[in-house]
């Protein structure tokens, strides 16, 4: 076995088995002055605010995903509060100590090799260019005046840590409000302290109802929004007709990462395999792992002669192969506003999603779009879902409730009402985005408008 294959596991047991781990009173205090003495050390020793935070942050996003309480311990909330009203009330010096590291110049060279047009856009390049397809950073609304601040959108978490490496935030802070888009759950994250304290509102999109909580209670210049990265599916791409035929009974798309448990869909379809026709496995590559592993996991719960795979194949296909299938399901403990159940909703096809998950709106699986389950009731709540799928109407629901149209009407009436209280004046609104599955403007003249407002941004490149 390769060395990256071992380490792999060993990641995936410390994940999967973290939970039981930290339940052991000695190892939550050992891990806790472990955390704060690694804190300390960069924060006293190394001057590196930003892994300072990080050490302490890393613990309380741990014992957070426990039982989602928002508890820990008083000795760490004495070293975060000292640290924070030390650290942040002049001067983000986290934000300051990470510009200066390896990584921060990392990512500064890496954009500038890709031309202004993608360092502007934090935009990786592709050989088949797609213009319309966006980077991690968009122009939501130009600067009009200092009166009339601008909205920038940041994909993605990492997408903070590259902004502020591109990118004067401070200065920046002046001229727009930021809008930040996370791919994960979980909000203690390091990567968006960097925004703390800044002289703007940054609005957090805050899907699953814990995430809201946090970065409501951090305060400052953080608000949170209850949208998430789903929230913005494109609906025209969805035209599902009642006689489609539905070739699948259940369709999964996911990387094929041990994270997504696969192995647990295997297992629970095993159990009533006789009963299922086909179902289909949509995914990618990832960090090691390949499509032969989750091949060789259903074999070895016989169900590979119910299932078909399906690797890297383009967006267009795999909406049809969902609006193929009778059911989604989403299996992931930990998960950001996973933009797959949105296209099952459009699609009309309900969903299931397991009890265990972290990140997905709860408010959004309701009786319209499918059902919660259990893991040891996964083959139930699936021959439930069988027998009961056409009695959902998810994309009834979805029309009404989310997808980008929505979601853009949303954030800009939230944004809107933050700056009539600052006492701006509000000329003219956000433009309308969509993800599809990249985020791409809606409307090809507020692209173009777009373009132009980027020329603004040049002068803030650091």
């Amino acid at each position: 076995m390769k060395y990256h294959k071992i380490v792999y596991e060993i990641r995936y047991f410390l994940y999967d088995k973290k939970n039981y781990i930290l339940k052991i009173f000695l190892i939550k205090i050992i891990y806790l002055w472990f955390s704060v003495l690694r804190h300390v050390f960069y924060g006293e020793i190394k001057k590196d605010y930003y892994q300072a935070i990080s050490s302490l942050l890393r613990y309380e996003r741990d014992i957070t995903s426990l039982d989602g309480s928002q508890m820990c311990s008083s000795i760490y909330w004495r070293f975060y509060t000292r640290f924070i009203s030390k650290h942040i009330a002049k001067q983000n010096q986290i934000l300051k100590s990470y510009v200066n590291s390896t990584e921060a110049n990392q990512y500064r060279k890496q954009f500038q090799g890709f031309g202004l047009y993608n360092l502007l856009r934090i935009r990786y390049p592709k050989k088949d260019e797609d213009w319309s397809r966006q980077g991690e950073l968009l122009v939501l609304k130009p600067y009009i005046h200092k009166k009339e601040k601008g909205v920038l959108l940041i994909n993605y978490d990492q997408g903070v840590k590259k902004l502020a490496s591109i990118y004067d935030i401070e200065q920046l802070a002046n001229f727009y409000r930021f809008v930040v888009e996370p791919s994960t759950c979980d909000y203690q994250n390091p990567m968006f302290f960097l925004c703390l304290g800044l002289k703007t509102e940054v609005i957090f999109q805050a899907q699953y109802k814990p995430d809201f909580d946090y970065i409501e209670r951090i305060g400052h210049n953080f608000f949170p929004i209850r949208l998430g990265a789903g929230d913005w599916t494109n609906t025209d791409l969805f035209s599902p007709s009642p006689d489609t035929k539905k070739k699948y009974d259940l369709v999964m798309i996911a990387n094929w990462l041990k994270w997504k448990r696969h192995e647990l869909l295997f297992e629970s379809l095993a159990k009533i395999k006789t009963r299922i026709n086909r179902i289909a496995l949509v995914g990618y590559p990832i960090d090691g792992a390949m499509i032969e592993d989750i091949k060789a996991e259903g074999k070895r719960y016989g169900v590979q002669e119910i299932s078909d795979y399906f690797e890297r194949i383009p967006h267009e296909e795999v909406l049809q192969i969902v609006q193929k299938s009778k059911m989604g399901i989403l299996l992931s403990k930990e998960e950001g506003a996973n933009r797959g159940i949105y296209e099952c909703f459009f699609s009309n096809v309900p969903v299931i999603l397991t009890d265990q998950n972290r990140g997905v709106n709860r408010d959004h699986i309701n009786s319209h779009t499918g059902i919660l389950a259990k893991d040891t009731d996964l083959s139930g709540a699936i021959l439930h879902m069988l027998d009961k799928y056409h009695k959902y109407n998810p994309r009834e629901w979805a029309l009404k409730n989310t997808g980008y149209l929505n979601s853009s009407k949303k954030l800009n009436n939230f944004i809107k009402r933050i700056a009539i209280e600052n006492g701006e004046v509000w000329t003219q609104d956000i433009f309308t985005k969509h993800n599809s599955p990249h985020a791409r403007y809606a409307i090809m003249e507020e692209q173009k408008k777009a373009d132009d407002a980027f020329r603004h941004l040049e002068q803030f490149v650091r």
